[in-house]
């Protein structure tokens, strides 16, 4: 009977990223506890137990204005699922399917960007553009650059991005202070970073194109806020109130090395701090010390 049981559990793991009937999917397993995110209503979530004999996950989901519960059946190949949910106080349930999504695993720069302009006499840049020219010329790298206006708009980029087959590299390129990254909304603090951020199971990096967001919390919430980082996981960025021209100089190199040189965040980091002298605490005769700093778990 226990190899039977075991042999039911082997067989139905929801593990993985899906295309749902309310958006892309992102599951995770661990025996047969399941937690996991999709993107319908913003970030929504998925909180379940797999039966040892059926191999039936039952769950409760959460959602911004909406919560209920439902089941998923994987089919036999492990590939699709059907299910069904009902909302707390509805009596009618609703058909929940979803197909396992497929695809080579890649490597993502995934860049969030707030505008930078604050008025209509200021000629319209972009750091994150900067970016994409110079990182979109690496083979097997794919670039994504979206404007965020709002914290609802990186909750939305983060579901989406978490569902990306591979590494996923994910740069902040807005105004910043110590309190957390400054958008037209107002500023979004460490906390809600950290949640935003918290289902992207595929995170090699946090990059802060921002100024004073590594003097503050944020590093250090993001990283406390799971214990399960893929291996190498960093979060990096400025302490001070970094120059523009010095910043492009200092993420030309960096990611550089990271993308096309193949070194990790940290070895990255490590070879930065060497070869420009400014990107740490030391000043030079033209340009401030930009504080650039890289934390880990």
């Amino acid at each position: 009977m226990i190899h039977i049981l075991l042999a039911v559990l082997a067989a139905s793991d929801y593990s993985g990223t899906w295309e749902t009937t309310y958006g892309d999917m992102v599951l995770e397993q661990t025996g047969t506890t399941v937690t996991g995110w999709y993107s319908y209503g913003s970030m929504s979530s998925v909180d379940g137990t797999v039966s040892e004999e059926s191999g039936k996950l039952v769950f409760t989901y959460t959602e911004t204005d909406a919560s209920g519960r439902g089941w998923f059946l994987l089919s036999e190949n492990g590939n699709s699922f059907t299910g069904q949910w009902k909302a707390d106080g509805d009596t009618n349930w609703s058909d929940w399917e979803g197909n396992r999504i497929a695809g080579e695993p890649s490597t993502w720069v995934v860049i969030l960007e707030a505008e930078w302009q604050e008025s209509m006499r200021e000629n319209e840049y972009s750091f994150g553009e900067m970016l994409d020219a110079w990182l979109g010329r690496l083979p097997g790298v794919q670039i994504r650059h979206r404007y965020v206006h709002d914290l609802e708009d990186i909750q939305n980029f983060c579901a989406e991005a978490a569902v990306l087959p591979g590494d996923v590299y994910l740069i902040f390129a807005s105004h910043g202070t110590s309190a957390g990254i400054s958008l037209n909304s107002g500023t979004v603090s460490p906390r809600e970073l950290a949640d935003a951020i918290f289902p992207m199971t595929n995170l090699q990096l946090v990059h802060f194109s921002s100024c004073e967001v590594m003097a503050g919390s944020t590093d250090e919430t993001i990283l406390s806020s799971r214990s399960n980082w893929k291996d190498g996981f960093a979060v990096s960025g400025y302490t001070t109130s970094v120059d523009w021209g010095g910043s492009a100089v200092i993420e030309f190199y960096y990611f550089n090395q990271i993308l096309e040189n193949g070194l990790t965040p940290v070895q990255a980091a490590r070879a930065l701090q060497t070869d420009i002298r400014f990107s740490g605490t030391s000043s030079t005769r033209y340009m401030d010390g930009a504080g650039f700093q890289i934390q880990t778990p």
